[in-house]
């Protein structure tokens, strides 16, 4: 897939500007209207308490790894997305990925409804078949990204990552580890590169 597709920015536009752009449209322009109707609203409230954060790293990463804006999503690059890219750099446990389906579904379903975007409909049926496909690659560890490897690794040793103290302790304690076992004795062998820690936390609107 090109890279570059749907990143039409201004003259001048910084990358990250435009994904903020991305994020407007998605999370407001949309998920506003969204969250106040009978599609977000039938949605059990461990989904509701996920989809803004479903919605947002969507949208981030499929401008930033597929290079689609909101209004060029499609079926094939929000199949990449789900089943690829959420598995291999979200670093969250099974409870957060049950719930992609059913919330990106309604999600889907609304815009589709409101007749903000021309694939949103077919999006919002192909999404009910990647459950299982979703769940399984989320669950193998030989899918995920290095720094999603780190920060599971991490929580199964009880550290808590988003304390950057005891975070960065850690991370020492893991290189001198290395340093002295050998790079045999690294958790990142043969993982898919990704420099990013990705989590579910909820996204923040910038004003």
């Amino acid at each position: 897939m090109n890279k570059n597709k749907g990143r039409r920015k201004a003259a001048g536009q910084s990358q990250e500007k435009a994904l903020e752009a991305c994020l407007e449209q998605a999370m407001y322009q949309w998920g506003e209207g969204f969250c106040k109707s009978p599609h977000f609203l039938n949605l059990p409230e461990a989904e509701r308490m996920e989809s803004e954060s479903i919605a947002g790293f969507f949208t981030d990463m499929m401008f930033n790894y597929l290079g689609v804006t909101p209004d060029e999503w499609d079926v094939p690059s929000m199949k990449e997305c789900c089943v690829r890219y959420f598995p291999e750099k979200i670093s969250e446990g099974p409870g957060f990925f049950r719930c992609i389906v059913p919330v990106l579904s309604a999600f889907f379903s609304y815009i589709a409804e409101q007749q903000l975007q021309k694939n949103a409909g077919a999006m919002a049926l192909e999404i009910t078949l990647l459950h299982d496909q979703i769940m399984e690659r989320a669950s193998d560890p030989g899918n995920w990204g290095m720094a999603k490897r780190f920060v599971m690794a991490a929580r199964s040793d009880g550290i808590d990552v988003t304390d950057p103290k005891a975070f960065g302790k850690y991370l020492e304690a893991y290189n001198r580890k290395v340093l002295k076992e050998g790079p045999a004795s690294g958790m990142f062998h043969n993982a898919p590169y990704d420099s990013v820690i990705h989590t579910g936390k909820k996204r923040v609107r910038k004003r």
